[in-house]
């Protein structure tokens, strides 16, 4: 299935309600997700980063909405968000966006607050699972992504960054490639990709995105 007719498929499930895309950092499953907020003309959507943004438009725009919100905002959290959200209007459909290296618990996931739980890199993917969250959501229906598990936390303690690995989390974070930081720090691509090898490495995660949200969660990254 290409891409467009993906996005199709997705918008026929969306119906009548406005989209709403809260995710930071920014690569986190941006680019279906924002695209999804560019589909219905209906209502007006919103691509933002932050609680306040969202919390704004909802206040000038109370259509019943469908929120795509990831776990750590500008401004604080996507639980904290959805949860405020909730109060407002409870036919607010809000869509959680997690990492493989997400530190939510148990009890998070089965907060009625929520409508779905889908983990980032499977956005897109074979497993159709933005596509299966949408269904459930329109059955009135929970939907947790299957390959979602539930980690103890660990207080093991973390190689520190260099200064340079730290530039390169920072740019990454922001949505740009490999060939566009190393434009941007004067470095070669391949550099590039081995000082993200490292700091994945060193933040125990195995993903770019995953290496944004560890460097959010321990004050690596300014908000």
């Amino acid at each position: 299935m290409s891409f467009p007719t993906f996005l199709q498929e997705l918008g026929k499930l969306i119906h009548e309600r406005a989209v709403i895309s809260c995710i930071h950092p920014r690569l986190v499953a941006m680019d279906t997700v924002n695209e999804l907020a560019n589909l219905n003309c209906a209502y007006p959507g919103l691509r933002a980063t932050s609680m306040a943004a969202v919390l704004d438009h909802l206040d000038e725009n109370p259509a019943q909405s469908i929120l795509f919100i990831s776990e750590h905002l500008q401004d604080g959290t996507g639980m904290d968000l959805i949860r405020q959200v909730q109060r407002r209007d409870l036919n607010h459909r809000c869509v959680l966006i997690l990492t493989d290296n997400h530190d939510q618990t148990a009890q998070d996931m089965q907060d009625p607050v929520l409508s779905a739980v889908v983990l980032d890199q499977n956005i897109g993917g074979p497993t159709c699972v933005l596509t299966q969250a949408l269904a459930a959501v329109n059955r009135d229906e929970r939907f947790v992504d299957p390959a979602i598990h539930i980690c103890e936390s660990t207080t093991a303690r973390v190689e520190q960054l260099s200064d340079r690995e730290l530039q390169v989390l920072s740019l990454v974070a922001d949505g740009l490639t490999n060939k566009e930081v190393g434009e941007r720090m004067h470095l070669a691509a391949t550099t590039v990709r081995d000082h993200m090898q490292s700091v994945m490495r060193k933040l125990r995660v195995s993903s770019r995105t995953g290496a944004a949200v560890a460097g959010l969660r321990q004050g690596l990254l300014a908000t």
